[in-house]
């Protein structure tokens, strides 16, 4: 059971109220009671002793009807001075993984310290509501455990001056009651009226007292803005009392009454007996009642950017029916869609019969709240070994509240990130994020908490400092990944870096970087990595002719998953291949020195090179074949045979002619004449010149040198 207190600027009422096990409501006790001498003015306590003896009469009043012990109470604070602040803030969440708890508290914090540089002095952060998170630019009604870029949080920060609640809780000290759940009059009464399946609509509630018009608005499913007018329901009595020269008790009765009675007998201030008719009263309310909704619309639409869909008006201070229409009138709105909300109407059971009016949602307002939201405010934690008063409106109180409360530094609990590095990687920058800082260490009752944690009144809560996160410090090949290579046999893996310019410079090292530091690569090609690995092959060594050579034994084989690459493929940073390193050893027809024969010689004074293949190999003076696999030590030389000699013939391959069309021509082997057969060396000085005839003469030419080809033949016979 809940001790429901409405302490208003005319009346107070008190509620015993609970939940059955439908979910419903139900009041099981009620009595109102108003105020002697005007205690309470626009809603805000003036006189703490007379107030404190009209809630002490109610108290008691309950209790012996009831046969209890009230000594905690669920009460709410008037909206008259309360100030809301709009915060954002974003975090980059690209390299942080899943999103967690703590990075949507620093989130929600950060928007909320954006709020406080302008709040004034003396005034107390009492909590905040989410509007809307984002992630990469879409809305999301919960942002733990996505992925994504860039989160992003609004939020509506509220906050009251302390002798609003200080004046609260003295009232409640002097009758023995404790609070055990504190909210705004505004909260109470939408939470009643807008259950959170209607909040997806577009909703003015005016809360209308006697002090202040308390608003709040509801739209896509949240509460988006709280405000208040200090124009009420006084301010019509008071109209009554100038106009019809009566005391202020006696307008109030006239107020209530006039429109069920056309005509009302009053005496006024000066003792004499008055008649007032309902149309008179009705005409010296109308200029006030449309100042007032003029004032509640202008507050609608600064809050809300547009006109609502409906307004629900509760509040006793609303009851005079001008008020509904002229709210309407001044919202350019249709009046069916400006309503009294009765409490009549509300799923709650009443069992004293006298819920009935607007005037009940605020305390049934505040009791639902209380019921439904565990015990919110407490009187006092202490925050290392101080004790701090709590303010606030909220169903629950964390330990970041407290210490705001507190006078604490946000940031300071929190801490600050790292600085970052800025560097330029072929021609686009990269940052490199600092580290994030570590929260302050915070302990409830000796046992580890976060700041999220939620408090109950008398804990002992102990705050140590943040650890700011340290600067970002990265080394080359933080950014610069290598390519990995997988060894298929071993399944080893061998780390392989491009070539890379620092600052235009070539760099070999994994150097640490600073901040606007250019940095250059190309991806790397195949050859540059066979060659790398070639490293690991068997290698020998041999001579040629006496000439040192050597090589590998075997080769190397890279794939890309099971592709085979070539030498001209090119690979980016990062990738993963895999090799294999097989062994064989180079044959003799594999060495290029061995393929062909050749000399140096000039022709016509042009140096001529002639080649021709086939030699003869001897490898440690053996004979081999071309299939010979070299070892390591091998001497390797190679022979001419004598078949394979070079003759001047081999010069007439150099000439583009027709032999058939030489009328004739001169041939010289360093200066002396020779034949066709004559044996060719390297350094040799060859002239061969010729004159060509014309086409009758062919059979004559051709005869000439089939003569002269005999000739020859016969002499290399007989040699």
């Amino acid at each position: 059971m809940v001790f429901a207190l409405d302490i208003g600027t005319r009346k107070i009422a008190g509620l015993l109220v609970d939940m059955n096990e439908d979910g419903k409501m139900t009041v099981s006790d009620v009595v109102l009671r108003e105020h002697e001498h005007r205690a309470m003015l626009d809603g805000q306590i003036h006189d703490v002793e007379k107030v404190a003896r009209a809630v002490k009469m109610i108290k008691e009043e309950l209790e012996q009807r009831n046969n209890v012990r009230l000594d905690k109470v669920a009460v709410a604070l008037a909206g008259r001075f309360l100030k809301t602040y709009f915060g954002e803030a974003s975090i980059d969440v690209s390299e942080l993984g899943e999103i967690t708890s703590d990075i949507i508290t620093k989130l929600e914090l950060d928007a909320v310290a954006n709020t406080m540089e302008y709040v004034e002095p003396n005034m107390y952060c009492v909590g905040y509501s989410v509007i809307r998170y984002e992630l990469d630019g879409m809305w999301f009604k919960r942002l733990e455990g996505l992925k994504g870029n860039q989160a992003r949080v609004k939020v509506v920060a509220t906050f009251l001056p302390s002798h609003v609640v200080e004046a609260m809780l003295s009232v409640l000290k002097k009758v023995n009651l404790t609070i055990t759940h504190l909210t705004l009059e505004p909260i109470a009464a939408v939470n009643i009226t807008v259950p959170e399946d209607l909040r997806i609509l577009n909703i003015a509630l005016v809360d209308v007292g006697a002090g202040t018009s308390d608003i709040a608005i509801s739209k896509d499913g949240t509460i988006i803005a709280y405000g208040m007018v200090p124009l009420a329901g006084d301010e019509i009595t008071e109209a009554i009392t100038k106009n019809f020269l009566l005391d202020f008790s006696t307008a109030e009765y006239v107020k209530r009454n006039f429109e069920e009675n056309p005509i009302l007998k009053v005496r006024n201030i000066l003792d004499k007996e008055k008649e007032i008719k309902s149309d008179d009263v009705l005409k010296t309310i109308e200029p006030i009642v449309d100042y007032m909704t003029k004032k509640v619309a202008e507050e609608i639409l600064e809050l809300n950017g547009e006109r609502p869909q409906v307004v629900m008006i509760v509040g006793g201070g609303a009851k005079v029916s001008l008020f509904p229409k002229l709210l309407a009138y001044n919202l350019g709105m249709e009046e069916e869609y400006v309503s009294l909300k009765t409490a009549k109407n509300l799923n709650i059971i009443d069992k004293t019969g006298k819920i009935v009016g607007s005037e009940f949602i605020t305390p049934l307002g505040i009791g639902y709240t209380a019921l439904t939201k565990t015990g919110s405010v407490f009187e006092y934690v202490t925050v290392n070994g101080e004790k701090v008063q709590l303010i606030g409106f909220r169903g629950t109180y964390t330990v970041w509240e407290v210490l705001a409360q507190a006078g604490k530094d946000i940031h300071s609990l929190l801490g600050k990130p790292g600085k970052s590095v800025v560097v330029d990687i072929n021609g686009k920058p990269v940052i490199v994020k600092g580290k994030m800082p570590i929260p302050a260490q915070v302990k409830i009752n000796g046992t580890e908490a976060s700041l999220r944690d939620v408090v109950k009144h008398g804990d002992f809560i102990e705050v140590g400092e943040a650890i700011d996160g340290e600067d970002a410090q990265p080394f080359l090949y933080d950014l610069i990944k290598p390519i990995y290579l997988k060894a298929i046999e071993s399944d080893e893996v061998i780390e392989f870096y491009p070539k890379v310019k620092l600052n235009g410079k070539d760099v070999l090292q994994n150097v640490p970087l600073k901040d606007g530091d250019s940095i250059n690569y190309e991806n790397v090609k195949i050859d540059e990595i066979r060659k790398f690995l070639s490293q690991d092959l068997i290698r020998i060594e041999y001579s040629i002719n006496g000439l040192y050579k050597e090589a590998y034994a075997g080769e190397v084989k890279i794939f890309r998953g099971e592709l085979e690459l070539r030498d001209e493929n090119s690979i980016e940073p990062g990738e993963e291949l895999k090799y294999a390193l097989v062994l064989n050893y180079p044959k003799v027809r594999d060495l290029p020195e061995l393929e062909k024969i050749s000399i140096v010689l000039k022709v016509n004074g042009q140096p001529t090179v002639l080649t021709k293949d086939g030699v003869v190999i001897l490898v440690n003076d053996q004979l081999v074949s071309p299939e010979y696999e070299i070892r390591d030590g091998d001497k390797i030389r190679t022979q001419i045979p004598e078949e394979q000699n070079f003759i001047v013939a081999d010069i007439l391959k150099l000439f583009n002619f027709d032999p058939r069309k030489v009328k004739h021509y001169t041939l010289l082997k360093n200066g002396e004449k020779v034949g066709f057969t004559d044996i060719l060396n390297s350094g040799d000085d060859i002239t061969f010149e010729f004159e060509l005839i014309e086409d009758e003469q062919k059979n004559e030419v051709k005869n000439i040198l089939e003569q002269e080809a005999e000739k020859q033949l016969k002499i290399e016979k007989t040699e």
